[in-house]
């Protein structure tokens, strides 16, 4: 799973101005507005922020944000996007902050590139940067036929990205293993320009 872990990273570095060009417009309006009125204070953790589209709508609601992605392309161009956000290249594997630094944590379409053997390790290290009573945001795929997998996106130069999905009821027994309460399970059904159907599967989640 390394190698596919490095493909996706490197694919990510390359593709990062035309990803960053394309992924502007406000994606999760309900569910962003629902975390508002959940977190207790302001200050946010986006784990894996990419080229910093939601970023830039925190930052306009006057959030304490960090934004953190292990790709160095796309900080440069999450940076370039929000001249007043703090971001850092990290893995969000090993999280280099102290335990309880944020109120809360937001993981959209991140989590996905995380093999399944090793998702439990990251939701931990979520949970422990996150204060007591803090909340999560996470975004994965929903699971249609297979568990796991490497795409070559046409979009992006045919360049792989691996990906894990999940059943809604699958991913919600992970986090209540690892001590999270549910606060809130949404769906967002989504069709891309090749006609592809996706559905994420949006959970809101308590430390």
């Amino acid at each position: 799973m390394k190698d596919n872990k490095n493909k996706t990273l490197e694919t990510y570095n390359k593709i990062a101005e035309k990803f960053s060009i394309t992924r502007y417009k406000h994606f999760w309006v309900d569910e962003f507005d629902y975390y508002l009125k959940i977190i207790e204070g302001n200050k946010v953790l986006d784990i894996g922020c990419g080229a910093g589209r939601d970023a830039s709508v925190f930052i306009k609601k006057r959030l304490d944000y960090t934004g953190i992605d292990a790709s160095d392309g796309m900080i440069k161009f999450a940076k370039l996007r929000n001249k007043k956000g703090k971001f850092k290249l990290m893995d969000f594997n090993k999280l280099d902050f102290p335990d309880n630094s944020f109120d809360g944590f937001w993981a959209s379409a991140s989590f996905l590139h995380v093999p399944k053997n090793k998702i439990a390790k990251v939701l931990k290290e979520a949970k422990r940067v996150v204060k007591k009573n803090g909340v999560g945001f996470i975004s994965i795929k929903e699971k249609v036929l297979v568990d796991e997998e490497v795409v070559r996106d046409k979009r992006y130069e045919n360049m792989s990205r691996f990906f894990a999905y999940y059943k809604k009821r699958e991913f919600r027994e992970i986090l209540e293993n690892l001590g999270f309460k549910i606060i809130k399970i949404m769906t967002k059904d989504y069709k891309g320009k090749d006609e592809t159907k996706i559905r994420w599967l949006c959970y809101f989640v308590r430390k």
